[in-house]
């Protein structure tokens, strides 16, 4: 299971071909795009603390193993933790191969910049900046993590646990950012604004 990329599951310096994924993804992660790596771990601990967080005063707080699964039974017990958990990381790889494409650290993505250039002057604000690539980060989970759940979700269940394994992960990957505005040139008599999606 992909989650094992984290700390709690896989050391740092393990080599690529050791980590706990499916042969497509070792194929993607290791020979086509290992620069992704760094950001597969990210958006698994993203997924992760946010489960802690989400659960901590919950019977079933999120309790994570060093397993490579890192929830062990849980993600395959097709209940509504597990529905959650799907959602959550999914959430967390988007979020994390997004902002690193608006950090620059990708080649085959950057800035969103479909946006620039549009806004409404009559109310003084336009988009500018760099807005996340949300639809990159989005495309790049639906490839990564479908191929694995119908891969590696059909032990108990069959068809129907991947199935909402699927749907759960889409519903994380749904969950948008917001918006951030910053005054430019603002001198308190007028001016623009800039808006760019996080």
């Amino acid at each position: 299971m992909w989650l094992g990329v984290t700390a709690l599951g896989v050391p740092e310096k393990m080599g690529c071909a050791n980590l706990p994924l499916s042969s497509r993804q070792k194929d993607m992660m290791c020979r086509r795009k290992p620069h992704l790596l760094p950001s597969v771990k990210d958006g698994a601990r993203l997924g992760i603390a946010e489960c802690h967080a989400q659960f901590r005063h919950e019977r079933w707080n999120c309790s994570t193993t060093k397993q490579p699964s890192v929830f062990g039974y849980e993600l395959t017990s097709g209940t509504k933790e597990t529905a959650f958990i799907y959602a959550v990381m999914s959430a967390g790889l988007v979020h994390a191969v997004t902002r690193s494409c608006s950090a620059g650290n990708m080649t085959e993505c950057s800035c969103d910049t479909s946006l620039q250039g549009t806004g409404s002057p009559s109310q003084g604000w336009h988009w500018g900046g760099c807005s996340d690539d949300v639809q990159f980060g989005t495309s790049f989970s639906r490839k990564f993590l479908d191929y694995a759940s119908v891969n590696g979700s059909t032990a108990k269940g069959g068809d129907a646990l991947i199935a909402m394994n699927q749907h759960n992960s889409e519903a994380g990957r749904q969950v948008r950012g917001t918006f951030r505005c910053r005054a430019d040139n603002w001198n308190g008599a007028g001016g623009w604004q800039s808006t760019t999606k996080k």
